[in-house]
C-alpha cells in the first residue's frame, strides 16, 4: 500500500473515530433523552437502548482501531503475517458484534416492545447485511494479504 493511500485511509479512519466518539458521548444520549421526553410511554427503554447503542459504537471503534493498524501490519512483509491476519479478524469480529447488538435492538423494539414500526425491520435487515458483508470482506482482505499485494486493498 502506498504512503498516499495509507495517509488517506488514516484520515478517513480518524474522521470516523472522531464522529463516532461525538455520537457516543453527545448525540445518542441527547436524542434518547429528547425522545423519552416526547414519548413518555416508552421512556423506560431509554437507558437500555442508550447502553446498547453505546456498546455498538464501541465495537465500531475497535474495528476502526484495527483498520488504523492494518496498513502497517500488511506492509510488514510479503504475504499474510500473523499480525495482519489478527487485525483483519478483529475488524470483522468487531463489525459483526456491532451488527448483532443493533439487530438485537431492532428485534426487541419491533417484536417485544412493539415500537418503531417498519423501520425496525429495515434496521434488522441492514444489521444482518453488515454482518454478512464484514465476513465477506474479511475473506477478500485475507486473500489479498496472502497474495502479498497490499496495493489491491485500495482498488
Amino acid at each position: 500500500m502506498t504512503r498516499q493511500r495509507t495517509t488517506l485511509l488514516r484520515v478517513v479512519v480518524g474522521a470516523l473515530a472522531a464522529g463516532s466518539l461525538l455520537a457516543q458521548l453527545v448525540v445518542v444520549p441527547r436524542v434518547a433523552s429528547d425522545l423519552a421526553d416526547r414519548y413518555p410511554e416508552v421512556a423506560n427503554l431509554e437507558r437500555p437502548y442508550v447502553i446498547a447503542v453505546v456498546a455498538a459504537i464501541g465495537a465500531f471503534q475497535v474495528a476502526l482501531l484495527a483498520a488504523w493498524q492494518l496498513p502497517a501490519a500488511a506492509a510488514g512483509g510479503a504475504g499474510a503475517t500473523r499480525r495482519s491476519t489478527r487485525r483483519v479478524d478483529v475488524l470483522a469480529f468487531s463489525l459483526c458484534a456491532m451488527a448483532l447488538v443493533l439487530a438485537g435492538i431492532c428485534v426487541h423494539a419491533g417484536f417485544v416492545a412493539h415500537v418503531g414500526g417498519p423501520a425496525t425491520g429495515f434496521g434488522l435487515l441492514a444489521s444482518l447485511a453488515l454482518a454478512a458483508g464484514a465476513v465477506a470482506a474479511r475473506k477478500q482482505v485475507l486473500v489479498v494479504l496472502v497474495d502479498g499485494d497490499a496495493d489491491r486493498l485500495g482498488r
